[in-house]
């Protein structure tokens, strides 16, 4: 084995090089949360649909990233737009696993995704039955519950359907999401905040739709249960790749508005500890 500081040109420029995450599989939960979500969207985004916004919840294993070992990774979400522009804003996501850092590092520092390393996140399926969690701070962030078969309300429908029976897969288009980028100033304020469209396509190889129950929790880092949930609509266990395709920014904030606009993203990136002087932690 030969270890150094200083990495050759060559090996450098295949930095990310067609980065995917392949083979993702678990599980996908859709439905609604009540209007007053809006409360946690920061301007100027608005939920998507304002009287009926929807939410999308996932948990899987990327079993085969291009760039790291596998992890595990589980995020929340609500459709919301800016402008002309619809796609997904992620509250938070949670990854473990021994790919967990670089799947983090490389998506926050990239295109602004708000991941966190969590203590552990479980994705299981027995016959018709699935269930995960997400726990960080001694506290389960979340829990579902499914069973395959049908969705929660029968009128429900998802493009993915049939995926298996399509060669090579289904292809979703327009699985974009809304995220925030930006720097840090020497005095530790944030500048040069900007909203990205994450144009990311994820080719369904495998989908079975399923009835869920959601439970969302809050630790004091990780406030899940302020997400105002209210109907599932349906489910389903899936095997997916995922790549991105383009990061296209759609948003410039005015340089003074940093810290109005942090205040609504903290908590999917930070821990409390960042602002205050008590935050001791013993096991």
């Amino acid at each position: 084995m030969h270890s150094s500081y200083f990495i050759p040109l060559e090996k450098v420029m295949k930095f990310m090089a067609d980065a995917a995450m392949n083979s993702m599989e678990g599980v996908y939960v859709y439905g609604l949360t009540d209007p007053s979500v809006k409360r946690l969207l920061p301007p100027p985004l608005e939920p998507a649909d304002p009287a009926y916004p929807m939410f999308m919840l996932y948990a899987v294993n990327i079993r085969e990233p291009t760039f790291a070992p596998w992890y595990m990774e589980a995020g929340v979400g609500v459709m919301a737009k800016c402008g002309n522009t619809t796609g997904l804003y992620f509250f938070n996501l949670q990854l473990s696993g021994p790919g967990a850092l670089m799947g983090a590092f490389t998506g926050r520092e990239f295109s602004g995704l708000p991941k966190k390393i969590c203590d552990r996140i479980r994705v299981e399926r027995t016959d018709a039955y699935a269930h995960c969690f997400v726990e960080r701070g001694g506290v389960k962030l979340v829990e579902v519950e499914m069973e395959m078969g049908r969705y929660n309300h029968p009128a429900f429908q998802l493009e993915q359907e049939n995926c298996q029976t399509t060669p090579g897969g289904k292809l979703i288009e327009g699985g974009g999401c809304l995220l925030h980028r930006y720097g840090i100033s020497e005095e530790g304020g944030f500048r040069n905040m900007e909203i990205l469209y994450y144009d990311s396509p994820m080719l369904f190889h495998f989908w079975e739709p399923a009835a869920a129950t959601v439970k969302l929790a809050s630790a004091m880092d990780d406030p899940w249960g302020d997400i105002p949930l209210t109907t599932v609509l349906g489910a389903g266990w899936a095997r997916v790749d995922n790549r991105v395709r383009s990061q296209t920014v759609i948003h410039r904030y005015k340089p003074e508005a940093g810290p109005e606009v942090m205040q609504y993203l903290y908590s999917g990136r930070y821990d409390r500890s960042l602002l205050c002087r008590e935050h001791q932690r013993y096991e």
